[in-house]
C-alpha cells in the first residue's frame, strides 16, 4: 500500500508540474529568426464558471462521436433512455455553438452519433451558468464547440467511417471554408446510415385479488437508420468593427423501427397464454434553424451582439400496432390492432441583444442583456382501433393539443478584480406567460397550463487566488426546468397492450438552488464540491394499474443533490501520459406519489480515464475507459455499467491524411438493467444494444488547421422540443 501511495504521489507531482508549463497555451510557429515553441492544451482546463474538454487533444476523438464523446465527459451519465445527466441530475441543456439542439432524447442521441469527433473543437461543461445564459436547465449547460477555420483561402476537410458492429454503420463528412479580406464562408454537411439490434427483455409480476401473474416479454428493436444534417453560414467584416453573419442549419431523419415481440403469461410456474406482437413505426423528422447576427466591437473592450433567430421543427410519426393472442395450447383465439399516427409542427421565434464594457482602470466589466421568444405548437394525434374487420377513429385516444409560451427575459452582470480577489454577481428576471388547450374528437376542451408568472434567477462568482499554484472558487445561481413541450401535450402511445405512456398538462416547473465551490493545485489537481435543492422535481413514473403498466411525467416532490469531481492528468513520461476524472453524488428524492411516499437516499460513482502513448513515426495509441456505477434514481434501481476501449492512429503526408482504427467496448459491459419493486409494482427491464465493435476512419485535410469560431449563444428555448418516440 505504501509503494502505491508513493508512485501516485510522484505520478501526481509530475502531473502537477507539467501543467503549470501547459497553462493556457496553443501551438504557435514563430517567425524564422525567432525560436519555435510548441506545446498543448490540457485534455481538461478548469475555470472560474466552466469546465473544457479540449476533444482534439484525444487521439480516438474522431474515430468516435459525441455522443460518445460525452460518455466519458467529467460528471455526465447517460440513462436507458438516452436521456444525458450531469453530476447524477436531469435537466442539461445540449448546445451546438451555443445553440440549442431542439431534440428529444432519442432524437439528440441520434443526431450527435451522426457528429463526428474530428468535428468538434471542445465541449463546456457548465454546472453554475452566469446570468447571461437563460434560467432554463436546472442542471446546467454543455456547449459543444465545433471547428471553423478561419484562414485565409481555402480550407477543409473530407471524412469516412465505418463501424462494424453485429451489424455495420457508415458515416460521410465533408467540411469546407473560404475566406477572403472581407467574407468568411463555411459549412459542413455529415450523413449516416446503418442498422441496429437491441435485445430488450421486462420481466414483471402483476398481482391480481390473490392471484401472482407473471409477464415475460421479449422484445427485438430493428432500427435501420438514416441522418443528415448541414450546417452553413457566413460572416461579413464590413469593417475591423463590425461583423454581420448569417447560419443555418438543417437537419433530415428517417428512422423505421420495427418491435417485433413475444409475451408469456403464466401463474404457479406454468404457461397459461401468450402474444405475439408487431410494433411497426416510421419516425420522420425535419428541421430548419435560421440565424442573423450583428457584432460591434471596438478596442477599448466594448462589445455589443444582436441575435435574430427562427426554428421550424416538422415530426409525423406512424405506428402500427398488431397483437395475437394464444391460449395454452398455443392456439390462436383473438387478434387487435391499433394505429397512431402523429404530426407535430413547431415554430420559435427569438430576438435578443447582448451589451459588453470592459472597465480596464478599474479591472472591471459590466454586461447587460434582453430577449423575447416566442413558441408555438401543433400537435395532432389520430388514434384508430380495429372494430370488427375495419379499423375506425378511437375517440378515446385522438386529440389535438395546442401550446404558445412567451418569454420576455433581461440580465445583468458586474465582474471585478481586486488583487487576488475577482468576483461577478448577477441577476436575470424573466416574465413567462404560457398557454395549452387540448381538444378531442368530441370537441371536449380542456385549457391547461394557462399561466403567467415572473420569476427571478440571480447568480454569484467568486475566485480567491492564495498563490501561484493553489486557487478557489465559490459560485451560487438560481435556475429553472420548464418541462418540455411534448411533456405536457396529453396524448397517449402505445407500446402493447399492457404498456403505455402518457403526457401530463399539469406538469409545473422545476426550481433549483446550485452552490459550488472548486479548488484547483498547479492547474493540476481539481476539485470541484456541489449542492442544490430541486422544488417540484418531475420525472417519469411508472403505476401498475392492473394488469396495465403505465408511464407519465409527474412533480414528484424535492431532490436534494450532492456531488464531488476530482479530475488530474497524469504526465508519466515524454511518451506516455494520461487521465483520470471520478465524481460521487449522493441523491436525496422525497415526495408524495399516486402509490405511495417516496423518501430514497441514494450515491452513485463514475469515473473515466484515459492513457497515450506516442510511439514515434506518426503513430499514437490509447486506452480509455468509463464507468457507471449501480444507482438509483426516484423509484429505479440501476445496475452499472462501462466501457473498455482501444485506439490507434497514424499520420501521414504531415497530418494531410490520418488513419485511425478503434476497438469498441472491449468486453461487451454496456448494457442496462433496472428494476422497479416500489408499491404494487415488481418488475425487470433489461436492454442491449450493439455496443461491442470496430471503427476505421479515414481522414484528408487541405488547407491550414488554424480554427477559432464566431461564439454564437442564442434561441435556448428549442432545446425543449421534444417528440414521443
Amino acid at each position: 500500500m505504501k509503494n502505491i501511495l508513493l508512485v501516485f504521489t510522484i505520478l501526481f507531482a509530475r502531473s502537477a508540474n507539467a501543467q503549470t508549463i501547459k497553462k493556457d497555451t496553443t501551438v504557435k510557429k514563430i517567425k524564422q529568426e525567432q525560436a519555435t515553441v510548441v506545446a498543448k492544451r490540457p485534455y481538461i482546463e478548469q475555470q472560474i464558471d466552466k469546465t473544457i474538454m479540449n476533444v482534439q487533444t484525444d487521439i480516438n476523438a474522431a474515430t468516435n462521436n459525441a455522443f460518445e464523446i460525452l460518455q466519458k465527459a467529467p460528471g455526465v451519465t447517460i440513462t436507458s433512455e438516452d436521456a444525458i445527466n450531469m453530476s447524477g441530475k436531469a435537466g442539461v441543456n445540449i448546445l451546438i455553438d451555443g445553440r440549442p439542439t431542439q431534440m428529444s432524447n432519442r432524437e439528440l442521441a441520434n443526431y450527435l452519433k451522426t457528429l463526428p469527433g474530428n468535428t468538434i473543437d471542445k465541449i463546456e461543461l457548465i454546472t453554475n451558468p452566469s446570468s447571461k445564459y437563460d434560467a432554463q436547465g436546472n442542471a446546467g449547460i454543455i456547449n459543444i464547440r465545433l471547428k471553423k477555420n478561419k484562414i485565409k483561402g481555402t480550407n477543409g476537410s473530407v471524412n469516412l467511417g465505418y463501424t462494424q458492429s453485429t451489424h455495420h454503420r457508415t458515416n460521410v463528412g465533408v467540411t469546407l471554408n473560404h475566406r477572403n479580406n472581407k467574407i468568411n464562408i463555411f459549412g459542413n454537411a455529415n450523413a449516416s446510415n446503418g442498422l441496429q439490434h437491441t435485445q430488450g427483455y421486462i420481466n414483471r409480476n402483476v398481482t391480481v385479488g390473490t392471484v401472482t401473474k407473471s409477464f415475460l416479454n421479449n422484445t427485438t428493436d430493428i432500427d435501420k437508420f438514416a441522418h443528415y444534417n448541414l450546417r452553413t453560414g457566413l460572416d461579413y467584416y464590413a469593417n475591423k468593427k463590425n461583423t454581420f453573419g448569417l447560419l443555418v442549419n438543417v437537419n433530415k431523419d428517417k428512422t423505421p423501427f420495427n418491435t417485433p415481440g413475444s409475451t408469456l403469461i403464466g401463474s404457479n410456474n406454468k404457461i397459461d397464454s401468450s402474444l405475439q406482437t408487431t410494433n411497426d413505426n416510421v419516425y420522420k423528422t425535419g428541421r430548419l434553424n435560421t440565424n442573423l447576427n450583428y457584432k460591434y466591437e471596438d478596442t477599448l473592450g466594448t462589445e455589443l451582439t444582436v441575435d435574430a433567430d427562427y426554428t421550424n421543427f416538422s415530426n409525423t410519426n406512424l405506428t402500427q400496432l398488431g397483437t395475437t393472442y394464444y391460449d395454452n395450447t398455443k392456439t390462436k383465439y383473438n387478434y387487435t390492432a391499433n394505429n397512431l399516427d402523429v404530426a407535430t409542427t413547431i415554430h420559435l421565434y427569438a430576438l435578443k441583444a447582448d451589451y459588453t464594457k470592459q472597465l480596464k482602470k478599474l479591472q472591471a466589466k459590466i454586461e447587460a442583456g434582453v430577449k423575447w421568444s416566442t413558441v408555438q405548437t401543433n400537435n395532432n394525434l389520430y388514434a384508430t382501433t380495429l372494430t370488427g374487420t375495419a379499423m375506425k377513429a378511437d375517440t378515446g385516444r385522438s386529440n389535438q393539443f395546442i401550446y404558445n409560451e412567451n418569454v420576455l427575459a433581461a440580465y445583468g452582470n458586474y465582474y471585478k478584480k481586486i488583487k487576488k480577489i475577482e468576483f461577478q454577481i448577477g441577476v436575470r428576471v424573466e416574465k413567462s406567460m404560457v398557454t395549452g388547450t387540448s381538444i378531442d374528437l368530441a370537441k371536449k376542451q380542456i385549457n391547461n397550463p394557462d399561466t403567467s408568472y415572473i420569476n427571478l434567477f440571480p447568480t454569484a462568482f467568486f475566485g480567491y487566488k492564495i498563490n501561484a499554484n493553489n486557487q478557489l472558487a465559490l459560485s451560487y445561481s438560481k435556475r429553472i426546468n420548464r418541462p418540455n413541450y411534448q411533456s405536457l401535450n396529453p396524448f397517449e402511445t402505445i407500446y402493447d397492450i399492457y404498456t403505455s405512456e402518457k403526457g401530463n398538462p399539469y406538469l409545473k416547473p422545476q426550481y433549483t438552488n446550485n452552490i459550488e465551490a472548486k479548488y484547483s493545485y498547479k492547474y493540476a489537481l481539481n476539485v470541484a464540491l456541489g449542492y442544490n435543492h430541486t422544488k417540484d422535481y418531475s420525472q417519469t413514473i411508472t403505476r401498475q394499474i392492473g394488469q396495465l403498466t403505465t408511464a407519465t411525467t409527474d412533480n414528484i416532490g424535492t431532490l436534494d443533490n450532492a456531488y464531488i469531481n476530482i479530475g488530474t492528468p497524469l504526465p508519466i513520461t515524454k511518451w506516455w501520459e494520461g487521465y483520470v476524472n471520478v465524481t460521487g453524488f449522493y441523491n436525496h428524492y422525497k415526495g408524495t406519489l399516486p402509490d405511495g411516499l417516496l423518501n430514497q437516499k441514494v450515491v452513485g460513482l463514475s469515473y473515466y480515464f484515459q492513457h497515450n502513448f506516442k510511439l514515434g513515426k506518426g503513430w499514437n495509441t490509447q486506452f480509455s475507459s468509463w464507468f457507471n456505477a449501480g444507482t438509483k434514481e426516484a423509484i429505479f434501481t440501476t445496475k452499472w455499467l462501462g466501457s473498455f476501449d482501444f485506439g490507434v492512429k497514424k499520420s501521414l503526408l504531415k497530418d494531410k491524411i490520418i488513419i485511425r482504427l478503434g476497438v469498441l467496448d472491449i468486453f461487451n459491459t454496456q448494457r442496462w438493467n433496472q428494476t422497479v419493486q416500489f408499491a404494487n409494482m415488481d418488475f425487470e427491464y433489461n436492454r442491449k444494444w450493439e455496443s461491442r465493435g470496430v471503427r476505421l476512419q479515414l481522414s484528408y485535410n487541405f488547407g491550414k488547421t488554424k480554427y477559432q469560431a464566431r461564439d454564437r449563444d442564442t434561441n435556448k428555448d428549442a432545446e425543449r422540443i421534444k417528440t414521443k418516440q
